[in-house]
C-alpha cells in the first residue's frame, strides 16, 4: 500500500521545480544594452545600435515593447547620413498601449517628416500620413503637424491639407486650400470623450473623436 505513493511524491516533486520556470519574469525591454526613449504604462520605446552600413554615419533600429512579455517589435531604422541628411523622432504613448512617432528628416535646407502610429500590445504597424508625406512647400516635405488619439488615431497637416485618420479610415478634416493649424486633443475630460481642436484659417473649431 505505500508503494502507490511514491510515483506521486516524485510527480509533485517535478511540478514544484517546473512551476518557477513557468512564472519567471519576462524579458526586460532594454535587454541587449538598449536605450530608452519613452515609457508609459505597461509599453516601451527603446533603440538598439546597429553598425552603420554603406554612406551612413548612424543606424538605429527603434523598438517597441509590451513589458509584459517583454516582446519587442520593430517600428523603423533611425539612420543619419552624415549632415546630408540627420534624423530626429518624436515619441508619445497614448493611452499606455499605442505609440505614436514623428520623424524629422533634415539635410542641407531641406526638411521632411512622417507620422505613424503602432499597437504595442498587439505588435503592429496602426496608421500612417501616407497622403502627405509627399506634399511639398517649398524646402519643406510631409506632415506639418501631427497628433495622437485614441486606438493609434492621428489628426495632421500638410500644405493646404488637413486629415484624420482612425478606425473610419483616411479623410479630410478640412476642404483642401482652408489653412489647419494649432492641433490639439483633449484627453483628460472627465465627463466627455476626446476632442481635436483646432484653427481653420484662424477660426476655432473642434471635433468630437
Amino acid at each position: 500500500m505505500i508503494r502507490p505513493i511514491l510515483p506521486v511524491l516524485s510527480a509533485l516533486t517535478a511540478l514544484a521545480v517546473v512551476a518557477p520556470s513557468a512564472h519567471a519574469a519576462a524579458p526586460s525591454c532594454q535587454r541587449g544594452g538598449a536605450t530608452l526613449l519613452a515609457a508609459s504604462g505597461k509599453v516601451r520605446v527603446v533603440s538598439v545600435k546597429e553598425k552603420p552600413q554603406n554612406s551612413e554615419s548612424r543606424r538605429d533600429r527603434i523598438y517597441g515593447c509590451w513589458t509584459t512579455t517583454g516582446r519587442r517589435f520593430t517600428l523603423f531604422q533611425s539612420r543619419d547620413f552624415g549632415l546630408d541628411s540627420i534624423e530626429r523622432d518624436h515619441f508619445e504613448i497614448v493611452d499606455g498601449r499605442y505609440i505614436g512617432a514623428i520623424r524629422d528628416f533634415e539635410g542641407g535646407a531641406s526638411e521632411s517628416r512622417t507620422a505613424a502610429s503602432y499597437d504595442a500590445q498587439k505588435h503592429k504597424a496602426v496608421h500612417d500620413t501616407d497622403p502627405c508625406d509627399e506634399v511639398s512647400a517649398g524646402d519643406f516635405t510631409g506632415v506639418d503637424d501631427a497628433v495622437f488619439f485614441r486606438n493609434g488615431g492621428i489628426a495632421y497637416t500638410c500644405f493646404k491639407q488637413s486629415r484624420i485618420v482612425d478606425g473610419k479610415g483616411d479623410r479630410a478634416l478640412e476642404a483642401n486650400g482652408v489653412v489647419v493649424t494649432s492641433l490639439a486633443v483633449s484627453k483628460n475630460s472627465h465627463s466627455f470623450s476626446e476632442r481635436l481642436f483646432y484653427l481653420a484659417d484662424d477660426v476655432p473649431k473642434s471635433l468630437q473623436l
